[in-house]
């Protein structure tokens, strides 16, 4: 292939947020952005579209309290000692039995309860990647994984999210031989901040490629039991754990505050959890033992009925404002669940500028360049949540937007 052809065939495919990026494997410095968007949280007067956060409406505040209690009256000698690095036997059990229903087989002995889905990111990348490998994540990415990922110095191989269907799997095939990372880390199920899902002949797919050019596979799938594709299967379902490590957590389903994650290591285990018992010797075991038994009462699954169709509301009033109030030449990635929307604008909006109007008015959202690797990437979009905010501050907050973008 002529130099100019190999060229092509690595360059960006053509995307509002990204132009003409010629793709390989370079270091990325940090931003801050996870700090600045949950420091934004706690202020009251702010309309947060920003976080990545459920309503606390999607809490079941009624079945915690009564696990809580329960576990304080029954299980207090347990919830309130220390506790072994792996996490809750009786828990890990449960969820062991949870995942075989999903098609993943592992067994508890093979699985570790972290505080949160970013402990088991942060801690399966230290493990498997080192400064100056190469490891390949989505473009956009999550912002808290970029960061871990800058700050351990690696070369960020970007792969492009082409549509709703996430990933050029043609293009990846490309970048995976010739640069064979060493690491690949993906949102493989309403893909924040893009909202796209992998489908299963894609996933499936991918674990033969990785197989081949030696590369792991970090599954994140927070967002998983938010999908509603019925029949997807996690990429952890198409192998045994040799290709495919995986993280999850609750937080997005339950409650954020429990930090209730799970990590499924793979080859990895028991380096995993010494990583693990090093920083915090285990996660909250009240927490832990009272979620196990809220689990037990087998209402998450009625209750994740709920959340699937209370964010299907709220994606469809916000689609609906955005249709009427913002330009009309914008594009809104529409996902297949969940409560965050992917707006690509036009090159002629500037992101930025609207970013510091809507502070102004006190109306916040994440601002695409935090999901990119590159500043010399031009990115002309915006992540919105429709579930942080009441319904009335939802409307509120993208009339303003549409707002600012209609005077640009």
């Amino acid at each position: 292939m002529a130099n100019m052809e190999l060229m092509e065939s690595l360059a960006f495919p053509p995307n509002p947020c990204i132009i003409g990026a010629m793709i390989s494997p370079y270091p990325f410095k940090p931003r801050g952005r996870l700090l600045d968007v949950m420091r934004q949280v706690g202020d009251p007067n702010l309309i947060n579209l920003a976080a990545g956060l459920p309503s606390n409406q999607c809490i079941p505040k009624a079945d915690l309290r009564e696990a809580f209690a329960a576990t304080l009256e029954e299980n207090a000698d347990e919830a309130l000692g220390y506790h072994v690095p792996d996490g809750d036997v009786r828990l890990r059990e449960l969820l062991v039995n949870r995942f075989r229903h999903r098609g993943i087989n592992t067994s508890a002995d093979q699985m570790v309860i972290t505080t949160g889905c970013s402990q088991g990111l942060h801690g399966m990348i230290r493990l498997i990647a080192k400064s100056g490998d190469v490891v390949a994540c989505e473009a956009p990415a999550y912002y808290s994984t970029l960061e871990i990922m800058g700050d351990l110095g690696v070369n960020v191989l970007p792969i492009p999210v082409r549509d709703s269907e996430g990933i050029d799997f043609e293009l990846t095939q490309t970048l995976f031989r010739r640069f064979k990372p060493k690491l690949f880390v993906l949102c493989s199920t309403l893909s924040n901040p893009s909202g796209a899902t992998v489908p299963n002949e894609i996933r499936k797919a991918l674990v033969e490629l990785c197989r081949e050019t030696g590369t792991r596979i970090l599954e994140d799938e927070i967002y998983g039991e938010l999908s509603e594709i019925s029949d997807l299967k996690p990429i952890r379902a198409y192998d045994d754990g040799s290709t495919v490590s995986y993280v999850t957590s609750f937080s997005k389903t339950v409650a954020p505050g429990l930090r209730v994650g799970v990590c499924l290591p793979g080859l990895n285990a028991n380096a995993f959890a010494l990583q693990k018992c090093q920083q915090d010797m285990h996660s909250a075991t009240l927490c832990e033992v009272a979620f196990r038994r809220y689990f037990e009462t087998g209402r998450f699954d009625s209750h994740l009925d709920f959340l699937r169709r209370l964010n299907r509301e709220r994606r469809e009033l916000g689609l609906r404002i955005i249709k009427e109030c913002f330009p009309a030449s914008v594009k809104v990635w529409e996902p297949a669940g969940g409560f965050l929307l992917w707006v690509e604008l036009p090159p002629d909006v500037q992101v930025k500028q609207v970013y510091k109007s809507a502070l102004a008015q006190k109306v916040a959202f994440c601002h695409g360049a935090a999901f990119f690797t590159s500043e010399e990437q031009q990115v002309s979009a915006m992540r919105l949540n429709c579930s942080r905010p009441s319904e009335d501050q939802l409307v509120k907050g993208l009339k303003i937007l549409g707002q600012i973008m209609q005077r640009a």
